[in-house]
């Protein structure tokens, strides 16, 4: 799980939609705080549209739970990150919570199916 986790961190600060989408299964949805959930294409246009918009970067990125039972994981997470406008402007930065939820696929390899967080300004 935990190398999930890398794997969503380095892809994210990267900016690589292609690495980032590697660990999420086909048919995986998203619960973006403040938006109606993501799938399939939606989901895809949604993170390309802010990677191609902000320039991200984790600053704290913590698996506080992961408990695994048979073929599902969930995982509860924590973050702090920055986020700047490729455009220009000044960065803000935010943390918040959040569960994912991960299938093990019949090759064993661990998927994203399902995840939720939750947003605010982080104290400086």
């Amino acid at each position: 799980m935990r190398t999930i986790t890398k794997h969503v961190v380095e892809a994210m600060n990267r900016g690589d939609i292609d690495a980032f989408f590697d660990v999420l299964s086909e048919d995986a949805v998203f619960f973006p705080p403040n938006e109606p959930a993501k799938c399939g294409e939606e989901l895809r246009e949604f993170m390309s549209d802010f990677l191609d918009q902000y320039a991200v970067h984790f600053d704290r990125y913590v698996d506080e739970e992961i408990e695994v039972v048979g073929e599902l994981a969930v995982n509860h997470y924590s973050y702090r990150w920055t986020v700047a406008a490729k455009s220009g402007g000044e960065a803000g930065a935010a943390e918040g919570h959040g569960i994912r939820i991960l299938k093990q696929q019949a090759d064993g390899a661990w998927k994203i199916t399902h995840e939720m967080w939750s947003s605010y300004r982080a104290q400086e």
